[in-house]
């Protein structure tokens, strides 16, 4: 006997019948479509949570067979290859982009310096001409 109400009981129990058949659909579309299975894509696709497919032996073990099979090894595999290359190469043009603006701000700080010494110098002789023109 279940401590829920039958209509809530039938109603979650519906519930997760859509989410096995959506996390079944996801599944078979990711193998066909030659995607790397992991329990994360399928719930991605599926719009379940990983722990529900982790709960479901019977989808847990289908996830882990398609898996198996070589989905998403070689599929990792590949992405292990290409991602870091661009991924360092995306790092070394942002970092080289940080350069040339540090660079830039550097060479706007010294020139601003200079005009703001050059300024201070011409604030300094106005006021000795000034003070030599007030009477005291």
């Amino acid at each position: 006997m279940s401590p829920l109400p039958e209509h809530l009981y039938q109603a979650a129990k519906g519930r997760t019948a859509d989410a096995d058949k959506r996390a079944r659909t996801a599944l078979a579309q990711m193998v066909k479509a030659g995607q790397p299975v992991s329990f994360t894509a399928v719930a991605q696709v599926a719009g379940v949570s990983t722990d529900f497919l982790y709960r479901d032996p019977d989808i847990r073990s289908l996830v882990e067979r398609h898996r198996a099979k070589g989905g998403q090894v070689s599929g990792m595999r590949q992405a292990d290859t290409e991602a870091p290359s661009s991924t360092s190469a995306a790092v070394r043009a942002l970092s080289a982009r940080l350069s040339k603006q540090q660079q830039a701000h550097r060479e706007e700080i010294a020139r601003l310096r200079k005009a703001l010494e050059v300024a201070h110098g011409e604030n300094l002789q106005l006021r000795r001409r000034l003070a030599a023109y007030e009477p005291e």
